[in-house]
């Protein structure tokens, strides 16, 4: 017997892997119309080897003479924690690209391209009203959660998202900013280049934009949710001593058994998350025994989570990147065709 499974109870368990998109990776998607929005760029930005939730940064173009727009193509971006779109020039000063001179060497790269120059111009002149780093940093503090504080508390508070929210794989210690210019810039290249029509947009199918998540990380993410939770358990209990002037007992804080249920709980059901909000359903499975081939290919099974109810083609279909990792054959019939794949012969994932 070649191992890969859980005994849960006495059965069985298989952790199936989960297909999702590649984090640190710039995508351009055209957005579908109608929208305010032509063109849309997307990092799924997470640090490497960190436990930190993935942070999404969207610069978006918006329509030609669309809403709230005088002739249309600003690029804005969407920040975690602030509420409105923030037009990405004011960005580059809030990160200390003041001059305009640096944007757009940042962003156009070559100076003489007449035809990228004006489509980023009504960006630049959008921004034109601000020109200092504090004033920068002041208008995106504004429309945080930290609107009716003081200047200064406003201005801490913009550059600390910036610093630890926007991009946190390009890093978050202190002295990131002239890296993060340099990102920023190279996704709205990216952008610029794709409404010109000179690069192409991203395939969202391209096998090599895909990371499948096996038993490690999936454990791994469900251990720090049962984890957070007992933290949360332990402070309350502790509050709750203090409150009442009681005496603090590690041993009543602590339930001992509180992660090994909540790991038994998903293996077992399939369930994958805490038992109050599992997200996944159909993550771990029995094991199935027919034959030898059929237990061998259940471990080598992959798994796209999409509503199987969806009528979309494109994530069904064979691509051409699948040659030599996905098997073309092995796929059920009827609603999960092409979306529950299985790893061709010698194929194997590696790790980081």
């Amino acid at each position: 017997d070649q191992g890969g499974y859980f005994v849960i109870n006495g059965s069985e368990k298989v952790i199936i892997a989960q297909e999702r998109m590649s984090n640190n990776h710039v995508y351009a998607f055209r957005k579908k119309q109608p929208s305010k929005f032509s063109w849309v760029i997307e990092t799924r930005s997470q640090v490497e080897n960190s436990t930190r939730p993935t942070s999404t940064l969207y610069i978006q173009m918006y329509q030609k003479g669309g809403r709230g727009a005088i002739e249309g193509n600003q690029i804005r971006s969407t920040l975690p924690y602030i509420r409105t779109d923030i037009p990405v020039v004011i960005i580059f000063r809030a990160l200390g690209y003041v001059a305009d001179r640096d944007i757009i060497e940042h962003v156009v790269y070559d100076l003489t391209d007449g035809e990228m120059m004006d489509l980023f111009r009504p960006s630049l002149e959008e921004s034109f009203v601000i020109q200092r780093q504090e004033v920068a940093l002041d208008f995106i503090g504004r429309r945080g959660s930290a609107r009716d504080v003081t200047k200064d508390d406003r201005i801490r508070y913009a550059s600390g998202i910036l610093q630890k929210e926007v991009l946190p794989h390009v890093g978050t210690e202190e002295h990131c900013e002239t890296k993060k210019g340099f990102f920023l810039g190279y996704a709205v290249h990216k952008l610029l280049m794709c409404k010109l029509g000179r690069a192409e947009e991203d395939d969202r199918d391209h096998f090599g934009k895909k990371r499948l998540d096996l038993a490690g990380p999936l454990l791994g993410g469900l251990f720090r949710v049962l984890f957070r939770k007992l933290t949360k358990d332990v402070r309350k209990h502790l509050q709750r001593c203090l409150d009442e002037g009681k005496h603090f007992n590690i041993g009543a804080a602590i339930k001992s058994n509180h992660i090994t249920d909540g790991l038994k709980y998903s293996l077992a059901t399939g369930n994958w998350g805490d038992k109050g909000s599992a997200v996944k359903a159909g993550v771990s499975q029995v094991l199935n025994r027919l034959t030898y081939a059929s237990s061998l290919s259940h471990l080598r099974r992959c798994n796209t989570p999409l509503a199987r109810t969806g009528k979309q083609a494109k994530p069904r279909q064979l691509h051409n990147t699948h040659w030599g990792m996905v098997c073309p054959a092995e796929t059920p019939e009827g609603q999960a065709v092409g979306l529950v794949k299985n790893l061709a012969l010698m194929a194997y994932i590696t790790t980081g």
